[in-house]
């Protein structure tokens, strides 16, 4: 007790004693004042107690055993390379052992990708295995004589490697090495690489490693399959305990998903040839925008777009005559190269199915029949021609040509004359004549609901190509940046669209997600709405409704319950008048499944030689635990009580008020 609480005792003890001498005055000289004085002073002490509420410190002792954690590893791997029955009968054993349940405090977790309390039997059907974060968790113990044993096969397929681990000094670490130690004879595909997409009738490469872990070097057959026939094959040398990288060169000769097939043909006394093959798929798309070039003429610039388009492998030019064509919807951009009139009908065309198209301006041009077709523009018709220098509008902001120096390129020559703009033209480039700007465009761009449309008013941009490779030796970043402007001019306005991004094949148990993006009417990520989706998959009928998850910037679908087979989905909102639909496969695959024996050569590197055990000696791991014998902990817990928590003392306040009363009662005082 403190002095403080001591003083206010006494000053409890006095008051009550105050309070009771005043009530009862006479109590040496009568006999029942002095009764009815000590019931009156023993409920104002205990009452003063109460509103005092004075603490005392309890102090109690408890002997803890000292902890024992197993974890055991629940991977596919496990059931793949020992006995299943036989581990989950061992950790009954480890439950059910009267000496181990005296010496220690028994915990059992259980883990694949994540760590779990193993409260029943093993499934052993987890698809990946994250032995580091089991070591970890293990690091974290903090409680004095803890000691940890690892069941595990050692092969990792998830988290970080291991091998750069360790576990804690003070710790008292075990491992009990569960499946076939044995190496035997292997060779397997590692990894193939494939791009996302491919465009239609171009070349894609697919790229493949391959390894064998025996002490001589194999010949073996490598074969790329689609829909069960063979593309491509060929032999490979395999080194000794080693990898080697292939490549294929195949064709993208249709549109939609191609799934391919890798198979790397086994040995023959080869016990797992699970991991030699491997599926991978990729979209085979026709986006190019297919541009055409019309024109009566011959001139130096239509060989400068046919030079600077065919490098590009999203652009598909043509060039042609006015009279060798009668339909262009199928293009996105049609470049009409100083139209006369017979381009007038086709000119009309691109007007009014919204076609966007790019009309170059120059010495041979009709302006007569372009001022006729309402463009957005008029030129004064004077038949002498003028080279204009161009000068780069600085706040034009439709897209970036900072690659190109346009004030230091050659004059462009046009029939001379002003040009009136009656429409909202964004200009790039604007004139400059005998070194003097003037206003008049030469460069312009309208882009409107439905298409886009582009005039240049001059002929031989062929020379500006021709000065840059003068100035830099290259063409490239010349032809990159003019094949940017074709394929803005060449792309449709979208507007109000809805986006999906998803693998069209993945690996069942992969952490693989549906993301969706929708935009808006400024081309904005939008996720004021909800979008649902609807799953079916085509093999057992099973059909799914669901609501994306909402983020940030898009609409998100786990895909990793997923169970193997070929999906169709269609994804809508029930706000917007908008669907997507498409198809993706998951594959039935597992990591684990890949795997031939137990790695105890990197689990040798985690605890000394007498802490690693192996599964046929599991007895010698149960011996050790018992032989350490830690002593238990004895822990001391102090407790701070208050006296008002103890029920008595109410209680014998309410019975000394209770004694008075009736004494007061039984002499006739009430």
């Amino acid at each position: 007790m403190t002095s403080q609480l001591l003083l206010l005792l006494f000053l409890n003890f006095a008051c009550a004693l105050a309070l009771t001498l005043i009530l009862y005055r006479n109590i040496l000289k009568d006999k029942i004042q002095r009764v009815l004085a000590l019931f009156r002073f023993l409920s104002f002490f205990l009452l003063g107690l109460l509103l005092i509420n004075p603490e005392i410190e309890v102090t109690s002792y408890s002997l803890e055993k000292p902890k024992l954690v197993f974890a055991v590893d629940n991977s596919e791997s496990i059931k793949h390379l020992s006995d299943p029955s036989e581990i989950n009968s061992f950790v009954e054993q480890l439950r059910q052992d009267k000496e181990l349940n005296e010496s220690y405090d028994m915990d059992f977790i259980k883990f694949g990708s994540d760590l779990k309390p193993l409260s029943d039997t093993l499934s052993f059907n987890e698809t990946s295995t994250n032995i580091s974060k089991a070591i970890t968790y293990a690091n974290t113990l903090e409680k004095p004589e803890t000691t940890f044993a690892l069941i595990t096969d050692g092969n990792q397929t998830l988290g970080e490697d291991y091998n750069f681990k360790s576990f804690n000094s003070k710790l008292s670490s075990n491992i009990l090495v569960v499946g076939d130690t044995t190496s035997f004879k292997d060779t397997k595909i590692d990894l193939v690489n494939v791009n996302n997409y491919a465009y239609l009738k171009n070349k894609f490469p697919v790229e493949v490693f391959v390894s064998q872990n025996s002490s001589e070097s194999t010949n073996q057959t490598l074969k790329v399959s689609q829909d069960g026939k063979i593309i491509k094959e060929k032999t490979l040398e395999i080194p000794s305990k080693g990898s080697v990288r292939t490549e294929f060169l195949l064709s993208a000769d249709a549109v939609g998903i191609k799934v391919l097939k890798v198979e790397l043909e086994p040995l023959s006394e080869e016990k797992n040839k699970s991991n030699n093959h491997k599926k991978a798929a990729l979209e085979v798309i026709d986006s190019r925008s297919k541009i055409l070039l019309l024109s009566d003429l011959l001139h130096p610039d239509i060989g400068f777009f046919n030079r600077v388009l065919e490098t590009s492998k999203a652009l598909e030019f043509d060039y042609k005559s006015t009279d060798e064509i009668d339909e262009i919807s199928e293009y996105d951009l049609v470049i009409f190269y100083q139209p006369q009139a017979s381009s007038l009908n086709l000119i009309n065309q691109a007007k009014d199915n919204s076609i966007n198209h790019f009309i170059i301006g120059g010495s041979h041009t009709d302006y007569s029949v372009l001022n006729s077709l309402n463009l957005g523009f008029q030129k004064e018709l004077i038949l002498s021609t003028e080279a204009y220098t161009p000068i780069l509008n600085p706040d034009f902001s439709l897209f970036l040509v900072n690659n190109l120096n346009f004030n230091s390129y050659p004059p462009l020559k046009d029939k001379f004359g002003d040009v009136q703009l009656n429409q909202n033209y964004s200009v790039l480039l604007k004139k400059q004549l005998n070194g003097i700007e003037i206003e008049s465009p030469l460069w312009i761009f309208n882009i409107d609901k439905t298409a886009k449309q582009s005039i240049l008013f001059g002929e031989n941009i062929w020379r500006w190509r021709a000065k840059y490779f003068v100035e830099n030796s290259s063409f490239t970043k010349f032809d990159q940046t003019f094949q940017k402007i074709i394929q803005f001019l060449a792309q449709s306005k979208s507007k109000n669209t809805i986006r999906v991004n998803v693998k069209p094949i993945i690996n069942s148990g992969e952490n693989q997600f549906l993301k969706v993006k929708y935009y808006n009417e400024n081309f904005e990520s939008d996720t004021r709405f909800d979008f649902d989706i609807k799953l079916e998959n085509s093999e057992t009928g099973e059909v799914k409704a669901l609501r994306l998850l909402k983020g940030e910037e898009d609409y998100m679908f786990d895909l990793s319950k997923l169970e193997p087979g070929n999906y169709s989905y269609k994804i809508q909102s029930p706000e917007l008048k908008l669907t997507k639909e498409g198809s993706f496969q998951v594959l039935k695959y597992s990591s684990e499944m890949q795997l031939e024996n137990a790695d105890i050569q990197s689990l040798r590197k985690l605890v000394s030689a007498e802490k690693l055990f192996t599964f046929s000696n599991r007895s010698k791991l149960i011996s050790t635990l018992k032989a350490q014998k830690p002593k238990p902990i004895q822990k001391s817990i102090i407790k701070s009580q208050s006296l008002i928590d103890f029920e008595w003392l109410i209680l014998l306040l309410a019975l000394t008020l209770s004694l008075e009363w009736f004494f007061r009662k039984y002499k006739g005082l009430i």
